[in-house]
């Protein structure tokens, strides 16, 4: 058929039937033999009517937010009550019934956990070739979590006492299937209270500290079993003490064009918490050019990388994906990089990223270098390294200096008089 609904067969006289074999889009298939005849010089015209295909598609929708609530099951019942159908809501909540007829039928919700059962049947009104909208609301069976936050110790820095209810500790929870569903902050009281949440389980982290406080990295397993449930905790934070190190040394007096090697120890993050961006660097003096980098070993198990910068550029990375348990020795002349002869190293620096509390270098690490010629008798010159890694969005750094002074005899003055 055409887009009038219309087709045209040319036919000699004699006795027929037709039967369709594909419906339009939205409508039901007529698989009836339609019997007609067909005379010399006439048109004989046969009307064929079909079944508009029709629908139902549930919303199933929480009171305690208007999400959908996905994995809800439900009954179709024909105006009979007969099951024809079961469905299941979507990720999104929703659940569709296809290929029904125009007339009525009756809905039922399968037992939702987490929810107040809602087993009524409900009536739904089809009608041909539409499609019938049913929002289906669940009002979930909820319990809440408090956590109650105090000082670990003494606080030396606000002379709070060991036990004291603190202010201003932010939690964020989340749900099994690591949605963020609240964040609360535990107010005068030292108490942080969700809201209501459904049954089911969770996890609660703390991501802020009250100030001078540093953040408790235990994540708490929250299970909320029955309705009006009350599930506390008690969570407290130690006082805050932030701090790097790092020493380096090296030779007292050097030669031009002989070996100048730079050791480093005491590189830590000697806080109580967690740093992020943890690095260490050292900006070799324009007196010096980079030989060889020995890595050195670090107690905890990761993986960082080392970047250098070239006559201060952008930092290019020397190697990556590095084991703090495994001591590399990395070739890093001006040949080994490629370098053209008015370019030098500048600076080496290890990147880390997180340093939990504790962390601490264990084997030397190293850098290998060799002053360059013609330096003057009697000068001198600075390296410097740093260390330091974030807390709280603030920087907590140190810097190490090391001063050599070139050897040599100095020039005699000229001699005057008798």
């Amino acid at each position: 058929t055409g887009d009038t609904g219309t087709v045209f067969a040319p036919l000699a006289e004699g006795d027929y039937y037709a039967v369709e074999q594909e419906s339009p889009s939205g409508f039901k298939l007529d698989s009836t033999r339609h019997y007609f005849s067909v005379k010399d010089g006439e048109v004989t015209q046969e009307v064929i009517e079909n079944e508009a295909i029709s629908g139902i598609l549930v919303h199933k929708i929480s009171t305690a937010d208007g999400k959908g609530i996905p994995g809800v099951s439900f009954i179709l019942y024909d105006s009979g009550h007969n099951p024809i159908d079961q469905q299941t809501t979507d990720d999104r909540g929703y659940a569709w019934f296809e290929g029904l007829e125009g007339g009525h039928f009756y809905l039922k919700e399968l037992e939702n956990e987490g929810y107040i059962p809602d087993t009524q049947l409900r009536t739904v009104y089809v009608k041909a070739g539409e499609t019938t909208e049913v929002t289906w609301e669940n009002t979930p069976i909820t319990g809440q979590i408090q956590i109650v936050k105090r000082s670990a110790d003494y606080n030396p820095t606000n002379g709070l006492p060991a036990g004291t209810l603190l202010e201003g500790a932010v939690f964020e929870i989340y749900d099994k299937a690591g949605n963020l569903v609240d964040t609360i902050k535990s107010d005068s009281r030292g108490l942080a209270v969700s809201k209501q949440l459904p049954l089911s389980r969770y996890s609660v982290r703390e991501v802020k500290a009250p100030a001078n406080y540093g953040i408790n990295e235990e994540v708490l397993t929250a299970y909320l079993e029955y309705e009006g449930q009350i599930l506390r905790f008690e969570v407290t934070d130690k006082s805050l003490s932030t701090g790097v190190s790092i020493t380096k040394t090296g030779p007292k007096e050097v030669v031009s064009g002989q070996p100048v090697n730079y050791t480093f120890s005491g590189i830590a993050n000697t806080s109580n918490v967690r740093l992020d961006s943890f690095y260490w660097r050292d900006t070799l003096p324009a007196q010096v050019r980079l030989n060889t980098v020995v890595t050195g070993t670090y107690n905890f198990p990761g993986t960082y990388k080392i970047t250098y910068r070239v006559n201060g550029g952008e930092y290019r990375t020397l190697a990556d994906n590095l084991s703090t348990a495994q001591n590399y020795t990395l070739a890093a002349s001006p040949t080994a990089l490629g370098l053209a002869a008015n370019e030098r190293v500048t600076e080496i620096m290890f990147v880390f990223g997180q340093a939990p509390a504790g962390f601490a270098q264990v084997e030397q690490p190293a850098l290998k270098c060799t002053a360059i010629n013609g330096l003057t008798a009697g000068s001198s010159f600075v390296n410097i390294a740093d260390v330091g890694g974030v807390y709280n969005d603030q920087w907590v750094q140190a810097i190490s200096r090391w001063v050599s002074t070139v050897y040599g005899k100095p020039t005699p003055l000229p001699r005057t008089g008798y």
